[in-house]
């Protein structure tokens, strides 16, 4: 009987090494960390597959997984505290960063945006806006920053709409199929979701020429400098979560189905595949993608023009992972 075994059997067989069940001594020595997600989007689909494979586990965390809607209330939940570690866009961090905060983005795999403007199907160009409702997430949120440039790019004042705060990306699905709203900022899974359903794209962000951080892991220094451990454990789980992704796509799906929450298999693979491609396997944070997303903060708040972004990235922890091998290690460990 031959005595070679194939790299996908591995990799099944490491796959039920990690969803294996924690033995209880194990798991008293687990240290409790709190993180949060800020979208239902697939440039969250590491953090769900990390958690769902056990990975925080596997790398001795007990990590306690929430979703808060909105950049604001996911950065006002990490500098008070409540969770350690935030999955979001970086530019709602670099906003409270340029306010005098602590928060630095200590990884960055998607430097690109995934929103766009969903419009009424009887809306047909940006002139038709002018009168209309149109809804964001919070105000100060990245949603509603990408609104208002929107409309500047077009030719659109302020003033000629209104604009309003509706809630998650599912509220803001919802208000259009009400017609409580003439249009809204959306992204990922909603945006199939709505041109599904006979809206229209009017704006695509993603082809705008600027690097956002659409997907980063932001913290505070204060807690990282004092949890350095903590957090490179942090970093290899969910940097894992993304090569088992990739790596196992009927794995990936059940997980997209479960936190995306639909059974619609052409907007699964949709998202997986889009996603697959987006997220970087080495997220390095670049002062570039600072720039350029100060850049988009300065066109509503001129004030902001003048910070120096440098100090709100930290590229310590994902240099330190691959100065040690671990992007190598999985490699390795998840080559086809």
């Amino acid at each position: 009987m031959t005595r070679r075994i194939t790299r996908s059997l591995i990799g099944a067989l490491l796959l039920l090494v990690s969803l294996a069940k924690i033995s209880p001594l194990a798991a008293a020595s687990l240290e409790k960390v709190n993180a949060s997600y800020g979208a239902i989007s697939g440039s969250m689909a590491q953090t769900w597959v990390a958690k769902e494979a056990r990975l925080y586990e596997k790398y001795g965390l007990d990590l306690n997984l929430v979703y808060i809607s909105g950049g604001p209330r996911s950065i006002m939940s990490l500098i008070g505290g409540s969770v350690q570690f935030v999955n979001h866009s970086g530019m709602p961090a670099l906003e409270a960063y340029q306010r005098g905060a602590d928060t630095a983005l200590i990884a960055s795999p998607m430097n690109q945006l995934e929103h766009s403007l969903v419009v009424q199907k009887n809306i047909t160009s940006a002139e038709q806006l002018r009168g209309k409702v149109l809804g964001m997430s919070t105000a100060g949120s990245l949603t509603d920053i990408l609104l208002r440039e929107g409309l500047r790019l077009n030719g659109i004042a302020e003033k000629e709409v209104t604009i309003v705060p509706v809630g998650d990306l599912g509220a803001r699905l919802s208000g259009l199929q009400t017609g409580r709203i003439h249009g809204a900022i959306i992204a990922g899974i909603q945006t199939l979701t709505a041109n599904k359903l006979g809206f229209r794209t009017l704006i695509d962000y993603s082809k705008l020429p600027l690097e956002i951080s659409g997907s980063g892991i932001l913290v505070r220094r204060s807690y990282v400098s004092k949890n350095p451990d903590i957090t490179l454990k942090f970093l290899k789980a969910w940097m894992e979560g993304l090569y088992l992704f990739r790596a196992k796509p009927e794995f990936a799906l059940a997980t997209l189905r479960k936190y995306v929450a639909t059974q619609d298999a052409e907007v699964l693979n949709t998202i997986y595949n889009l996603y697959r491609e987006r997220l970087m396997t080495k997220p390095m944070p670049t002062a570039r993608v600072a720039k350029s997303m100060l850049y988009l903060l300065s066109r509503s708040s001129p004030e902001v023009a003048g910070v120096n972004p440098d100090g709100f990235i930290e590229a310590r922890y994902i240099n330190e992972l691959e100065n040690s091998g671990f992007f190598d290690e999985m490699n390795r460990l998840y080559a086809k």
